[in-house]
C-alpha cells in the first residue's frame, strides 16, 4: 500500500504546477456573488449575437459575461438582467425542460472545433454536462465535477428588468489535449422577451446553437498537465424478498483512471436503478428502446454507439462481472469490454452468457472512422458468434453528412448509408435519405433494430425549421417522410408509410405538435392468409406553460389493422417551493376488444442542501377480454441520497415490484421487495 501511495503522489506531482499565474492571483469564491476584484483581469464581453432566431437585431437583456482562467480551471460569470420570466423547474442532474431558462458553456480545449465538452446550468443550481464529438453530436453519459452557483436578486416586474448573478468554475488540469495557446469557448445564454418570445444569444460572432464550429477563440497560458489519477468504488448490499424467499448478496463497482486510460470492474451489477424502465407500449410490433442505466456501460456509450446498433447494452442482463478499458486522445477513442452474465436458473456457471467486443474509432477534422468487433457466446446456442463492422461519418460540403456502415456476421451481413442535411435550431432547411439493409440470417445477440433480421428499410425526409422574432408562432417546425419497412424474402411490408408533422409555438404559454400518417401494412391473419390493412393515424397534442408549471395533453387516433385506436396521453409538470418536483402521468390504449392505461407518479424532492429524496410509481391495468380478467402491474422505486463532498455519495434504496395479478386491485400486497444500500467514493 505505501509504494501505491508513493506512485500516486508521483503522478499527481508529475506535471510541476504552472508558474506562468501570479501567485497573487484572486480566485474567485463560487458563490454567486460577483465581486469587482475577484474578476477584474477577466474577459469581458458585453456585444453579442442573436443564434435563434439568426437575426443582426440586438434586443437580448442586458448582459455581461466574464471568462478568466487560473492554471487549472476556467472561470465564467455573468450579469443578467432579465426583462422577461425566468423558468426554473429541474432539481435531478443532467435533466431538463425545454422552456427552463438556462446559460450553456462550450469548450473546445483542443481548438479544433471538432470535439469538446458542454456544461449548462439552470437557477435552481441544476448541472448538466455532456461530451461533445463530430462537432455536434452529445454523449449524455458523461459526468463532471464541476462548480456553479446562481443568486436572484430580484425578479423582473412591472416594467422592471430583475437581477441575477452566476458564477462557475470549471477544472481542467485533468482534461486531456488542450492547447497550450489558444482554446475555443461559447457562452450561449436563453432568456425570455417580456411578450414571452424566447431566444439564444451567444458571445461569439460566428456562434451557431449547441455547435462547436463558431466557438470565440480565447488566447490563453497554459493549463496544468496534471496527471489524471482518479479511484472510484461503490460496493453496495442487496436483500430482496419474493413472497417467503429472502436473498440477499453484495456487490461493487470500481473505476481506475490514468491519464487518457480507464479500466472498469463490475461485480454482480445491481439491476434495480432508481428509475425503472417505464411501462410502455408501441406500435406495429416494433421492439422498445430502453436507455442504459448502469454507469459500468452508460459512462463510455459515446466510444461503442454506431449507426447501425449492434451493441445494445440493455440486451446484456444480470451481469456476474465484467470488465471496460477506454481510450480516449485527441484523434483516438477507443474501447474494450468483457461481461459474463448470471447462470440462469438450473444452469451450471460454465453455461453462462458471454460477451466480448472492442472498437477503435479514428477522429479526424473532416472525417471519423471507426470499426467494432463483437463476440457473443450463448451456451444454449451451438454458434459462437461473431461480427465485424465498419463505420465512417464523411462531412461533404455545406451541411451535408455522409455515414456509411458495413457489418459482417457469422449468419449475414447488414449495410446502412445515411446522408443527411444537418438540422439547425436557427432555422432552415434539413433532410434525410437513409437505406437499411439486414440480411436473412444476421445474428447479434446484441443488436437492436426495429424487425430483426430478412428485411430492409427505406427513409426519405426533409422539412424546414422557421425562428423568427414575433410575439405570435415565433417558432415553426414542419416536414414529411416516406418509410417503408419490408421483408426481404418475400416482400411483406411490416410498413409503409407516408408522414407529415408540424409544430410551433402559438404564444409565450401554448404551443401545439400536429402529426399525420397513412399507412398500408401487411398483415399475417393466419399462416396462409396475408392481407393488406388502411391505417391513418393521427396524433394532435397541446402543451400549457403556467409559470415554472406545464401541462401536456395529446389524443393518437385512427383506424388500425381493422380496428379503431384511441390513444389519450397526459403530463402534468410541477415546480414547488425551488426544492420539490412532482410529475404526473396517463397514457392508455383503447380498442373495441383491449383497453390498457399506464399511470405514473414521479417526486423529485430537495429535502435540505446535500440531501435528496426521489420516487417514482408507476401502474399498469390491461384488459384484453379474455376469461382470465383484468391484469395489473405496480412498481415503486424510492431513493435517499446523500451527498458528502463532489462525487461521494451514501444512496439507501427501497423498490417494491407487484407482477401480474388477475383481478388483484391490491397496490402491494405480496409484492417483490428490493433493498440496497451503497456508498459511493471518489479519490
Amino acid at each position: 500500500m505505501k509504494r501505491v501511495l508513493q506512485l500516486l503522489l508521483a503522478l499527481s506531482t508529475y506535471y510541476p504546477i504552472s508558474d506562468v499565474f501570479s501567485q497573487s492571483q484572486i480566485l474567485p469564491k463560487i458563490d454567486g456573488k460577483i465581486h469587482d476584484e475577484e474578476w477584474a483581469d477577466a474577459k469581458v464581453f458585453e456585444d453579442f449575437t442573436m443564434i435563434v432566431p439568426q437575426t443582426n437585431e440586438k434586443y437580448y437583456d442586458k448582459t455581461i459575461v466574464y471568462i478568466k482562467q487560473s492554471n487549472d480551471a476556467v472561470y465564467v460569470a455573468i450579469k443578467f438582467w432579465p426583462r422577461g420570466r425566468v423558468i426554473r423547474q429541474s432539481l435531478i442532474r443532467d435533466r431538463s425542460t425545454d422552456e427552463e431558462n438556462e446559460f450553456f458553456i462550450l469548450l473546445d480545449l483542443e481548438n479544433k472545433r471538432k470535439n469538446g465538452y458542454f456544461f449548462a446550468f439552470s437557477f435552481l443550481d441544476n448541472q448538466r454536462d455532456m461530451l461533445i464529438y463530430n462537432q455536434r453530436q452529445m454523449s449524455q453519459e458523461w459526468d463532471w465535477v464541476w462548480q456553479n452557483k446562481s443568486v436572484i436578486y430580484r425578479e423582473a416586474k412591472d416594467g422592471e428588468a430583475g437581477y441575477i448573478e452566476s458564477e462557475v468554475r470549471i477544472p481542467v488540469d485533468k482534461i486531456q489535449n488542450k492547447n497550450t495557446s489558444q482554446i475555443g469557448v461559447d457562452v450561449q445564454l436563453f432568456a425570455y422577451k417580456p411578450d414571452g418570445t424566447g431566444f439564444f444569444y451567444s458571445i461569439s460572432p460566428t456562434s451557431e446553437l449547441l455547435n462547436l464550429k463558431g466557438t470565440y477563440i480565447w488566447d490563453i497560458k497554459p493549463f496544468d498537465e496534471r496527471a489524471n489519477v482518479s479511484l472510484n468504488a461503490t460496493p453496495y448490499i442487496v436483500a430482496s424478498k419474493l413472497d417467503s424467499t429472502f436473498k440477499s448478496s453484495f456487490g461493487g463497482e470500481v473505476s481506475l483512471s490514468l491519464e487518457k486510460h480507464k479500466l472498469k470492474g463490475t461485480y454482480n451489477t445491481d439491476e434495480s436503478t432508481l428509475e425503472a424502465d417505464p411501462f410502455d407500449f408501441s406500435l406495429y410490433k416494433r421492439p422498445i428502446f430502453l436507455v442504459e442505466k448502469r454507469t459500468f456501460f452508460s459512462k463510455d456509450l459515446d466510444i461503442y454507439r454506431t449507426p447501425i446498433n449492434i451493441f445494445y447494452t440493455r440486451a446484456i442482463q444480470d451481469i456476474h462481472y465484467g470488465l471496460n478499458y477506454t481510450y480516449r486522445s485527441n484523434n483516438l477513442k477507443t474501447g474494450v469490454v468483457y461481461v459474463e452474465e448470471e447462470a440462469a436458473p438450473g444452469l451450471s456457471h460454465s453455461e453462462r452468457r458471454k460477451f466480448f467486443a472492442a472498437r477503435p474509432n479514428l477522429v479526424f477534422q473532416k472525417f471519423t472512422i471507426g470499426s467494432t468487433i463483437i463476440v457473443d457466446d450463448d451456451p444454449a446456442d451451438s454458434v459462437m458468434h461473431k461480427t465485424y463492422s465498419f463505420d465512417s461519418k464523411i462531412d461533404l460540403f455545406s451541411r451535408w453528412i455522409f455515414q456509411p456502415q458495413f457489418v459482417a456476421n457469422t449468419g449475414g451481413n447488414a449495410y446502412r448509408g445515411h446522408l443527411y442535411y444537418q438540422f439547425n435550431g436557427g432555422g432552415g432547411p434539413y433532410a434525410d435519405i437513409i437505406y437499411n439493409r439486414f440480411e436473412n440470417g444476421l445474428s447479434v445477440q446484441t443488436l437492436f433494430n426495429n424487425y430483426g433480421d430478412n428485411y430492409d428499410e427505406v427513409i426519405i425526409g426533409g422539412g424546414y425549421n422557421v425562428v423568427r422574432n414575433v410575439k405570435y408562432f415565433s417558432s415553426i417546425n414542419a416536414g414529411a417522410q416516406y418509410y417503408r419497412a419490408q421483408r426481404l424474402s418475400d416482400n411483406f411490408k411490416h410498413q409503409e408509410n407516408v408522414n407529415t408533422y408540424v409544430n410551433y409555438k402559438v404564444n409565450d404559454w401554448l404551443s401545439a405538435n400536429h402529426y399525420f400518417e397513412y399507412n398500408r401494412p401487411d398483415d399475417e391473419t393466419s399462416d396462409t392468409t396475408i392481407v393488406t390493412r388502411t391505417n391513418f393515424l393521427q396524433d394532435h397534442s397541446v402543451k400549457f406553460i403556467y409559470g415554472n408549471h406545464t401541462l401536456s395533453v395529446g389524443y393518437n387516433f385512427g383506424p388500425y389493422y381493422g380496428a379503431f385506436l384511441q390513444n389519450p396521453y397526459g403530463e402534468l409538470s410541477l415546480s414547488l417551493f425551488s426544492s420539490m418536483g412532482l410529475l404526473l402521468s396517463y397514457v392508455g390504449q383503447h380498442t373495441e376488444d383491449f383497453d390498457q392505461k399506464i399511470y405514473r407518479i414521479k417526486l423529485n424532492y430537495r429535502v435540505m442542501d446535500k440531501l435528496y429524496l426521489r420516487s417514482f410509481f408507476q401502474k399498469r391495468v390491461v384488459d384484453d377480454n379474455s376469461p382470465n380478467g383484468i391484469s395489473r402491474v405496480t412498481s415503486w422505486n424510492s431513493l435517499l441520497q446523500y451527498e458528502f463532498f463532489a462525487g461521494s455519495n451514501v444512496y439507501v434504496v427501497l423498490n417494491l415490484q407487484k407482477d401480474p395479478g388477475l383481478n388483484d386491485n391490491r397496490l402491494f400486497e405480496n409484492s417483490g421487495q428490493y433493498f440496497k444500500f451503497a456508498y459511493e467514493m471518489n479519490f
